[in-house]
């Protein structure tokens, strides 16, 4: 037994030192990490997300609690579609929809038609507009006038009116 016996006061150094050290080492370790938010804010926070949380079914639930906007969601999104009635006249339905169809192409025939026509009569002013520009280019004087171009106008303009 050559080992001494601790005595009180060591023991009581000893345990002040570890105590102090640990201090210590916390304290920069806080500085090192980032902490939450504490106290009344961080619970103010919390209390607005679990408010949050809540509600926003709960307001879902009662929204589309209504039948109204069942009906309508069903009907817009159309959820399922049924088979048509079993007592159904399947060539009647068959008929309806070939003269929908028939109906769809005369209509798309009868525009066609006006595309047709109205291209036509924008060509014939397009002939009759050049056929005028023409006309003015035979004339000396206005062919000093005449400017080209889509800014043509402002050549005049930047120059006091002359050309």
């Amino acid at each position: 037994d050559n080992r001494q016996r601790p005595t009180a006061t060591s023991v009581v150094r000893q345990q002040r030192w570890y105590l102090l050290n640990n201090i210590q080492t916390n304290a920069s370790n806080n500085r090192q990490q980032k902490t939450m938010v504490l106290g009344r804010a961080g619970m103010k926070l919390e209390a607005q997300k679990f408010a949050v949380y809540l509600s926003i079914p709960i307001l879902a639930s009662l929204a589309f609690n209504e039948p109204s906007v069942q009906k309508w969601a069903a009907d817009y999104f159309q959820f399922m579609k049924y088979p048509s009635n079993p007592k159904t006249n399947l060539i009647k339905e068959f008929e309806q929809l070939q003269r929908e169809r028939e109906e769809e192409i005369e209509e798309e025939r009868r525009m066609q038609e006006k595309r047709i026509k109205g291209r036509e009569e924008y060509l014939a002013q397009m002939k009759l507009l050049n056929s005028s520009r023409g006309d003015n280019a035979s004339n000396p004087e206005s062919t000093n006038n005449s400017r080209s171009g889509w800014f043509g106008w402002m050549r005049g303009w930047r120059r006091g009116g002359e050309s």
